[in-house]
């Protein structure tokens, strides 16, 4: 009877730590009408951010992305398990190893910690992603070997300017008299 008193009044104070836990976390709901974009310390040029929840540098967080059109991120991986959510666009997701798969409004796309993946915008419009972390977010970037690499070795070639097909090159200065 007294284990019982003591295994009641333990599972008492664990219920009620959670629910003190649970009122000081505030409700939250964003209206997206104009969301601040800024770019993503390490991540692609043509990969833009608007935070929605959270602090994604301390912990848990929900981050609004916005790739454009043929935006790439090269394979990398997160110490942080990644659930993604689109929007708009479509979003080809690969796993190492794993076949492509294109995911789109109402689909969703989770990524354990550690699973090395690469991600890019798929169609002929930009790519609008919610992404939710259960930690603090992190890029590590890896070669093809599946070793680590830095993010300017990684990212030296999806942030080259591409020559849009068709374009005219740029007139040259008239010489001079």
């Amino acid at each position: 009877m007294r284990r019982s008193m003591v295994v009641a009044t333990a599972l008492c104070v664990i219920a009620l730590g959670v629910s003190a836990q649970d009122m000081a976390e505030k409700s939250a709901v964003v209206h997206n009408t104009n969301p601040k974009f800024a770019p993503l310390p390490g991540a692609p040029d043509c990969l833009t951010v608007a935070p929605q929840h959270g602090d994604l540098a301390k912990g848990p967080s929900v981050l609004l992305l916005k790739f454009e059109t043929t935006c790439v991120i090269p394979w990398h991986w997160h110490s942080i398990n990644e659930t993604l959510f689109p929007v708009a666009g479509l979003l080809q997701v690969t796993g190492k190893g794993e076949k492509p798969q294109v995911v789109s409004g109402g689909d969703y796309a989770y990524m354990p910690a550690k699973h090395v993946h690469q991600a890019k915008c798929a169609g002929t419009k930009p790519c609008t992603v919610f992404l939710q972390s259960d930690g603090p977010f992190d890029l590590h970037y890896v070669d093809k070997d599946g070793n680590e690499i830095t993010p300017d070795k990684a990212l030296a070639e999806v942030n080259k300017p591409v020559d849009k097909p068709g374009a005219k090159p740029a007139a040259k200065p008239a010489p001079k008299p």
